[in-house]
């Protein structure tokens, strides 16, 4: 009778483990999914700027445009399927609507700064596109929402900040 008591007692330490390590994996996904439903509806990219850089860079972002067509650009953001769409229309640039799927990267959804992962997809299938961009969130705050990404410029990484505000 002492062995089935104690077999009970390890069971129930086994089961609160592991009812405990999955509820502490899904907990990122969790967070993930409300920063997420923070991004939903229209933004416009209001300005870009070089922090810890002096001057203008001329940087093509996203291998569709330069930097400059980007300012002023309308966002939106459709978290319940991970998709979205842009205008660029800055700076006397051709009016043009690209598409895009995204979602908050779970490994960085408890950081500070968590990340957003980016393929602009433009027609084509998600799976079918290789390339993306990574995106670190520095600002989700109301109706403002900050981000930072690092691109290479002549042999040199520069970090590019975009400042949106929500429409």
């Amino acid at each position: 009778m002492e062995f089935l008591f104690n077999s009970n007692f390890i069971m129930k330490y086994i089961y609160l483990f592991l009812s405990s390590l999955i509820l502490t994996s899904c907990g990122s996904a969790y967070i993930a999914n409300q920063v997420e439903k923070e991004f939903k509806g229209e933004w416009v990219l209001e300005s870009v700027a070089y922090p810890n850089s002096s001057g203008f860079f001329d940087v093509e972002l996203y291998d569709l445009a330069d930097v400059n067509c980007f300012e002023n650009s309308t966002w939106e953001f459709i978290p319940n399927n991970s998709t979205g769409k842009f205008i660029l229309d800055g700076n006397a640039c051709a009016k043009t609507e690209n598409r895009f799927t995204w979602y908050i990267d779970p490994l960085t959804a408890k950081d500070a700064y968590p990340e957003v992962l980016m393929k602009i997809t433009n027609g084509k299938k998600a799976k079918n596109v290789s390339t993306g961009t990574r995106i670190k969130i520095t600002n989700l705050i109301g109706n403002k929402m900050t981000w930072e990404q690092n691109t290479m410029f002549k042999g040199e990484q520069i970090t590019i900040e975009m400042n949106f505000t929500k429409l």
